[in-house]
């Protein structure tokens, strides 16, 4: 659990939600307790047992000095109505505990207490109930005197020392002047609805309770993967793109969401259950123990058991879900690049084929997930049945000491009842141990992400400044990863500022790796770069992108305004500003026929704009840049020829004063570049103006010749 308890940290801030949540969930315990132990005094006043003054007091007797009497028998009582009369019966001891004041007396089991010694004298013989009484209230500091009958015939007067009542007493006291002290048919049925009004009380009161525990745990949940996503976010936005390119955009994607859903359901567990279910437990047992002990400790041996079955299966929730996550970003990967591809899908007509292979990927995930649902589905049923053997068995010795002690119908159902509460409670934590797994998995997961090694500054980093003079490429060896081949081999390039240079060269011959190490997107193996002499490994990441513009070949633009789009590399920038620098790339003239000019807002991936659009409010981004260095990557690959000619008249102003990187297949938009670089296979072979590689170039020629035939 060592990720989920780095997720634990951002619980402290929410400190007093979670105090208040774990008391909640304390009381919460106690009330359930409670509701389930009432039955105990219903059942003993409906089935004649015994009232429930008879009962409290001879708890409070037994706690304070450690005698057991005989219950009193409301069958003892006259039945007709009006008639409180009490049926002569002896207060007999049935039993003396261990280390008690009576223990060190000469009271003996089955002894009987005749009359107790009061001064002054009461006028009246007192009656078995008025000394239960005496006894449950007695305040003096003084040993009680008593008037004992021994089992063998003879009498004394023996002086007991009560110990302090228990803390309940007060409460019980107040509780029981609701309820009279007469007995008889309307005072049976007066204590009945006495103790279902309590029972529905301590419900409502535990309900409320439950609602405030269980919202604190889910807002403390939300809260905190809340944080955790804010901070997971500030490091994933900061690595470098060779993580991306190793992990996946797809993969990261399902971390902040699938992953990040676990460990909410982890953390409401956490302090769902594992708090609240612990402290019903707890007050269960305590009840159930104070009926009979040993019946209660046959039942919750079980608990070592099931804690150990539970941890095996949580170690197979863990392997298993990280299984099942890295199937669901598979899906997610697919369903990504199927739809952002609809277009190509339904102009190729491969709709069939995409199912299909959706298909295969689904029923994967499937597979996984039926596997965690069986792991998952499993700890309930274990536990309950693992409960209910250990039950049975607790049963069997309860029918023994029923009938050959002196444990009590009502005692017997009553701790039938908490043990059955107790075992199902202990039923509800069968999925805690899986789940907190499963959370621990994904946090996991997400750690790693947070813990990969983010772009930073290199130690003692300069400012680069404003580049005026050369930029140079030497002995640059480069390699990906995942690739069996170096991409870049021994480039070597030198470009003057002010002069542009265009790359061309066939497909994954390098071009655009080439152009990705001058901001340092990627890190070579080998040689260095250096800008004005300044190797850029040794400056800031800040002064050295503040001085690159940016075009790629996939167009990027945000769910936001135009004008946030356009100012996106230059947040200062004026309205004027902006406008102008639209004006330049040719996209004002679209922009202002939009709903909302230069405030509407553009959809996801640039919805309802047209790609040459979306281009070309691109490259007004890097325009209103104002860099030192532009790149271009296929730039025009997705312009119109109309617009093709602004646009290059456009660029050509604009890069008089600053170096520019073009990547082009189209030649002809590169022809008047003041150097063209021709790559092939990770390799430089050529470079110079392009009527010099018309004649020493074999590749450039080629590639010149073919395109010209395809335009014309």
């Amino acid at each position: 659990m060592v990720y989920f308890r780095r997720v634990l940290r951002y619980l402290i801030p929410q400190y007093r939600e979670i105090a208040v949540s774990v008391l909640c969930a304390f009381f919460v315990g106690i009330l359930f307790s409670l509701s389930i132990a009432a039955m105990l005094p219903l059942m003993k006043v409906m089935i004649g047992e015994e009232g429930p003054h008879g009962w409290i007091e001879r708890a409070i007797i037994q706690h304070r000095c450690g005698i057991h009497f005989e219950s009193i028998e409301l069958s003892d009582f006259l039945k007709e109505e009006g008639e409180t009369q009490e049926v002569e019966r002896p207060l007999r001891i049935i039993e003396i505990d261990q280390d008690t004041t009576a223990k060190e007396t000469a009271l003996k089991n089955y002894d009987i207490i005749q009359n107790i010694i009061l001064t002054p004298a009461p006028s009246n013989k007192l009656t078995r109930s008025d000394m239960l009484e005496i006894l449950a209230q007695w305040s003096s500091d003084k040993p009680v005197e008593l008037q004992v009958k021994h089992f063998k015939g003879t009498q004394e007067t023996i002086k007991l020392q009560m110990d302090k009542p228990p803390i309940y007493t007060h409460a019980a006291e107040w509780l029981l002047g609701f309820l009279p002290k007469t007995q008889g048919i309307e005072f049976k049925r007066k204590c009945i609805i006495f103790i279902i009004i309590m029972i529905l009380i301590a419900t409502l009161f535990r309900c409320l309770l439950r609602f405030i525990q269980e919202y604190l745990v889910r807002k403390i949940s939300y809260q905190t993967i809340t944080a955790l996503r804010r901070d997971a976010y500030r490091q994933t936005i900061r690595l470098p793109l060779s993580y991306f390119s190793q992990e996946g955009i797809s993969d990261t994607t399902s971390r902040f969401v699938q992953d990040s859903n676990r460990i909410h359901i982890g953390i409401s567990t956490l302090f769902g259950k594992a708090v609240r279910e612990p402290f019903k437990i707890i007050a269960l047992a305590t009840a159930a123990f104070m009926i009979n002990t040993e019946m209660t400790l046959i039942v919750i041996m079980g608990a070592p058991l099931a804690g150990l079955m539970l941890g095996k299966l949580g170690k197979k929730m863990k392997r298993v879900t990280k299984r099942t996550l890295t199937s669901w970003s598979r899906m997610l990967a697919h369903l990504q690049e199927s739809l952002l591809g609809i277009r190509v899908v339904k102009g190729y007509h491969r709709e069939d084929y995409e199912e299909k292979h959706f298909a295969i990927i689904n029923e994967k995930l499937l597979k996984q997930q039926k596997h965690l649902a069986k792991i998952d589905a499993a700890g309930g049923p274990l536990v309950e049945s693992l409960g209910m053997t250990v039950a049975t068995i607790g049963m069997i010795f309860a029918a023994y000491w029923l009938t050959e002690t002196q444990m009590t119908t009502s005692d017997f159902f009553a701790l039938l009842a908490l043990l059955a509460a107790l075992a199902e409670t202990g039923r509800k934590l069968g999925d805690v141990i899986p789940r907190m797994q499963a959370a621990n998995a994904s946090a996991e997961r997400v750690y790693k992400m947070i813990d990969a090694p983010v772009e930073v500054d290199p130690e003692g980093a300069r400012e680069l400044p404003r580049m005026n003079n050369s930029l140079q490429i030497q002995n640059i060896h480069f390699q990906y990863p995942s690739s069996p081949v170096p991409t870049l081999v021994d480039i070597n390039l030198t470009v003057q500022a002010g002069e542009t240079v265009a790359i061309v060269g066939p497909n994954g011959s390098g071009k655009t790796t080439l152009t990705s190490l001058i901001p340092r997107f990627f890190i070579p193996q080998k040689g260095k770069i250096t800008i004005d002499g300044i190797d850029i490994a040794e400056v800031s990441l800040g002064s050295l992108r503040e001085q690159i513009g940016l075009v790629t070949q996939q167009t990027v633009v945000f769910n936001d305004t135009i004008t946030a789009n356009i100012a996106y590399g230059n947040l200062e920038a004026t309205q004027d500003e902006i406008v102008a620098a639209a004006q330049r790339a040719y996209a004002h003239e679209f922009i202002i026929e939009t709903a909302e000019g230069y405030q509407t807002i553009l959809g996801e991936q640039g919805s309802g704009l047209s790609g040459g659009q979306l281009q070309r409010l691109s490259i007004a981004r890097a325009i209103l840049r104002n860099p030192a260095i532009l790149i271009f990557d296929e730039a025009m690959s997705q312009i119109d020829t109309d617009s093709e000619t602004k646009i290059q008249k456009a660029l050509a102003e604009f890069s008089r004063d600053r170096t520019s990187f073009i990547i082009a297949h189209r030649l002809s938009t590169i022809i008047d570049a003041d150097k063209i670089v021709v790559m092939d296979k990770g390799k430089i072979i050529a470079q110079g103006p392009h009527q010099e590689l018309l004649q020493s170039c074999k590749l450039y020629r080629q590639l010149y010749e073919v395109q010209f035939v395809l335009e014309t």
